[in-house]
């Protein structure tokens, strides 16, 4: 098996085509999508209609889930936070405001886990955890809790987004991994952040970096009527000139 992983696009069509032209050039075999493909970016109903296009199998994320609640308030409580920064609520409610009902139809039929058997190797794919879409695994999260999580699935290797930040972390005989975040990543690299999994021999999980018009990017955030605030949070970690 030789498949891409990516995760937490969020509105971010120039980031999720330069990657999938990055993925065929590396012949593999499928992509899973860990979900949050709405939100923060300017083209959430133009990333769905990629997706769906490229017949990319996935899960939802917590953002998607709080877009399609019914209720406004009820999702930023739900699946965000009700004291999220100004401008990310903001984001939350343009994004809310401006999802079509085609996009909004294929969120909702997205699962919350995803499980793929490769041999004898269960890997499970999720948004944040098993259990729970708004929970952060990271590298500081106790092993106690990482290894609860394992034994309630049974999975061998689990495989998460939500944090936006790249991670292999091994926990007893069992694997955690993160691709990172496409279309707006945490970790003080500006470029799009996905991960290929390949099973051929053992497993190997490889993260790749690849670029794309940040610049462009922020320009169609404030022309789409996006913060100005979230134009430049996709540039904060460009290289100064």
């Amino acid at each position: 098996m030789r498949i891409a992983v990516i995760s937490d696009i969020h509105g971010n069509l120039p980031a999720l085509e330069s990657v999938l032209a990055d993925c065929a050039a590396r012949n593999v075999e499928g992509i899973v999508n860990l979900g949050d493909l709405v939100g923060y970016g300017p083209r959430p109903n133009e990333v769905v209609a990629k997706v769906r296009e490229a017949e990319i199998r996935g899960v939802v994320g917590n953002f998607d889930l709080a877009v399609c609640h019914q209720d406004e308030a009820g999702g930023l409580v739900k699946f965000l936070r009700p004291d999220l920064p100004a401008v990310a609520k903001a984001t939350y409610c343009w994004t809310r405001a401006n999802v079509s009902a085609d996009t909004l139809s294929f969120l909702r039929e997205q699962p919350a886990q995803l499980l793929v058997e490769e041999g004898d190797i269960r890997f499970l794919f999720t948004h944040g955890s098993p259990v729970d879409p708004v929970e952060y695994l990271k590298q500081d999260t106790p092993e106690s809790r990482l290894k609860e999580l394992f034994d309630g699935t049974e999975a061998d290797v689990l495989i998460t987004g939500h944090t936006h930040i790249p991670l292999a972390r091994e926990v007893g005989d069992s694997l955690l991994l993160n691709p990172g975040s496409v279309g707006h990543p945490r970790d003080g690299d500006p470029r799009a952040s996905y991960m290929v999994l390949d099973t051929e021999q053992g497993i190997r999980a490889e993260h790749i970096r690849v670029s794309f018009n940040v610049e462009s990017l922020a320009e169609d955030c404030v022309s789409s009527g996006l913060p100005q605030k979230q134009a430049d949070a996709f540039k904060e970690s460009l290289p100064a000139k």
